[in-house]
């Protein structure tokens, strides 16, 4: 049973956004892994943009191009 976990920075994606990357992702383990699509979980869990850095700079800042 493949577990993916995928953190993404707020504000997070619609869910409309959100269902198609699961199903892609799905697809990806069930075509590439020969996993069972059921059996495949995804997580997507929101990290505060303000609280993910690169270089010092949070991604907050950095989507306002400060």
């Amino acid at each position: 049973m493949p577990y993916i976990d995928v953190k993404l920075t707020t504000p997070m994606p619609s869910q409309e956004q959100l269902d198609r990357v699961a199903k892609r992702i799905t697809e990806v383990m069930v075509e590439e892994l020969g996993k069972a699509p059921e059996r495949v979980v995804i997580n997507f869990e929101p990290v505060d943009s303000a609280a993910f850095y690169f270089g010092g700079k949070s991604v907050r800042d950095i989507k306002a191009g400060k």
